[in-house]
């Protein structure tokens, strides 16, 4: 199974939950209207690394945390699943939050998940 379709079905899973605008990171020059998720796909050795990055309209910062802390984990608590393979993404526990400086006039939180690759 190739990353591109689990990076799909990833989106396809955060636009289950409260925020529905979700994006592959790099897809667009154009970010959709806060709140907004993009996922984003790191160097991760033995294991595939993923980023999710949420955008929240300034003074959002205890729903961006809500949401970073425990909406994305219960997001992901079931396998992600295309045809027959199935994939779970797990937490590597860490995130960073909330931060700024994207001139865009928006808060930014991110949390680091993880899928065990063998090779």
């Amino acid at each position: 199974m190739s990353f591109v379709t689990w990076n799909t079905e990833i989106i396809n899973r955060l636009k289950t939950g409260s925020i529905k605008n979700a994006l592959l990171f790099g897809d667009s020059m154009n970010r959709p209207p806060p709140p907004c998720a993009a996922v984003k796909s790191l160097a991760g050795g033995d294991r595939k690394l993923v980023q999710i990055i949420v955008h929240g309209a300034l003074g959002t910062q205890d729903v961006l945390e809500a949401y970073i802390l425990r909406e994305l984990p219960s997001l992901f608590r079931e396998p992600l699943r295309t045809g027959s393979a199935v994939m779970n993404l797990r937490s590597t526990g860490a995130w960073l939050g909330p931060y700024t400086g994207e001139g865009d006039n928006t808060l930014a939180m991110n949390r680091d998940f993880y899928v065990p690759v063998i090779w």
